[in-house]
């Protein structure tokens, strides 16, 4: 819900409603913030999003104390990792990089395979980056599949562009995989 909150109070028209950059950089091209940190404002974090100063990084030193801070829609309760060895705080859920396009957002009517068949977020086992790190994207076969590490057992949990979320049997056919992470292939989706 917190990404589509992002969508609608955007300064966009209606017609062109769209999601967060998958990370926001500096005019060198420098990365400086996550998606994660954008929807902030949208999950009851105003105070917590109004202490990061976004003109740097967000491991910068400045913005050290905000980050330390756990968010709990970040977290899964089936994972015990909260923090990063340096005390930053975690996510387990990273971001489809093929829609969570860094430096801009995806209006919704590019996702032509329909927001119901294109998947925007990840949960994952392993690797986990503080939720303010801009790198916390990946393309879905990377964590999704056989000998992927999942909290959950046979599969992994996802959430879909359309606010569902559904759970992705660790056997599934790499095509219909695919199909699911891009938005806008024109990939044919059988059940899975």
């Amino acid at each position: 819900m917190a990404l589509h909150n992002y969508s609608f109070n955007s300064k966009e028209p209606t017609a062109l409603q769209i999601f967060p950059p998958g990370a926001i950089t500096n005019p060198q091209g420098k990365p400086l913030h996550s998606w994660q940190t954008l929807i902030l404002p949208y999950l009851d974090q105003q105070a917590l999003y109004q202490q990061i100063d976004f003109s740097k990084p967000w491991h910068a030193r400045a913005n050290q104390k905000p980050f330390l801070k756990e968010v709990p829609e970040y977290l899964n309760p089936k994972t015990e990792a909260r923090h990063s060895s340096d005390g930053y705080a975690l996510s387990h859920y990273v971001g489809n990089e093929l829609l969570l396009k860094q430096k801009a957002g995806m209006p919704f009517n590019e996702i032509r395979d329909g927001m119901s068949n294109t998947i925007l977020a990840v949960e994952i086992g392993e690797h986990f980056k503080p939720w303010g790190d801009p790198t916390s994207l990946t393309t879905p076969e990377k964590v999704i599949g056989p000998n992927r590490k999942s909290p959950s057992t046979g599969g992994t949990n996802v959430l879909l562009a359309d606010g569902a979320v559904r759970f992705i049997p660790e056997d599934i056919d790499p095509e219909i995989l695919k199909a699911l992470s891009t938005p806008a292939g024109g990939e044919e989706i059988g059940e899975y």
